[in-house]
């Protein structure tokens, strides 16, 4: 059976923080392939500063079109907004049954997870493969919950798309820590510029 990890995000703009961070899941998790699940709204953010949602999409097409074993998807655009991963999950087993999938999370969100949208019939049905986030230590989980994750030691990498929005929004140039052509699709684009 296929295994297939799922890295759920806003990517509001996607930066090499998420592609390093697939990368290394894809050897280390291990996974088959690793796919992109571009959320048009998360219940949990302010939408306000969202790029339209077929932006972010795009560019995480453009992100990942070099790698084979990455996959951009938009199946969360067909579905009720907010979006809740629980109905995702359920979607994609019925459209692929042939694929395991495993929910991919930071340690910020495991230490919110009983907050999430039937979180335990989650943790029943699909693995989850958490890796670590500046400021939100793993060992602060539950220790129940902590009993029934898979926590790889990924790199810690501080970036995040907030940073680059702001940046982005004063004129400056963040190209290196965005994947190639993102940053030359944001200008042409005029998202979170001035």
């Amino acid at each position: 059976m296929k295994e297939v990890g799922l890295l759920f995000g806003s990517f509001n703009p996607i930066h090499i923080g998420h592609m390093a961070l697939a990368n290394y899941l894809l050897e280390f998790a291990p996974f088959d392939e690793v796919w992109f699940m571009v959320s048009p709204q998360n219940p949990f953010k302010d939408h306000t500063e969202l790029a339209p949602a077929n932006k972010r999409y795009e560019m995480v097409c453009i992100a990942t079109a070099q790698e084979p074993m990455f996959k951009a998807c938009d199946l969360e655009f067909e579905m009720p907004v907010p979006s809740y991963t629980t109905n995702t999950l359920e979607k994609l087993s019925q459209l692929h049954p042939t694929i395991r999938f495993s929910l991919i999370m930071g340690s910020d969100n495991i230490l919110n997870f009983s907050r999430w949208h039937r979180s335990e019939e989650i943790l029943e049905r699909f693995p989850i493969v958490v890796y670590p986030r500046p400021e939100y230590p793993i060992e602060k989980t539950e220790k129940a919950l902590l009993d029934k994750i898979k926590v790889i030691k990924a790199p810690l990498l501080d970036i995040s798309s907030t940073i680059i929005r702001e940046a982005l929004s004063k004129g400056k140039n963040l190209r290196f820590l965005l994947p190639h052509k993102i940053f030359d699709y944001i200008l042409k684009e005029k998202l979170y510029t001035p």
